[in-house]
């Protein structure tokens, strides 16, 4: 299936859940903020299984000033 990631197709199997996700494409564990579907999604539901067609915007924290 295809899942939508910050504009990019991204071909996931059927089982894969968000935190599978960020792992596979190399996203840090800690510093990073989910929205599925427009909605922020807190860490503690990052085991939630994708559906086909799910939007996610990751967005990486970065230190400045």
């Amino acid at each position: 299936m295809i899942v939508m990631v910050n504009e990019q197709a991204v071909e996931v199997d059927g089982q894969t859940t968000v935190a599978g996700l960020l792992q596979s494409m190399g996203f840090p564990e800690r510093g990073i903020a989910v929205a599925v579907n427009d909605a922020v999604l807190p860490r503690s539901s990052w085991t939630t299984t994708l559906s086909d067609g799910a939007r996610l915007e990751i967005v990486t924290a970065v230190q400045g000033g």
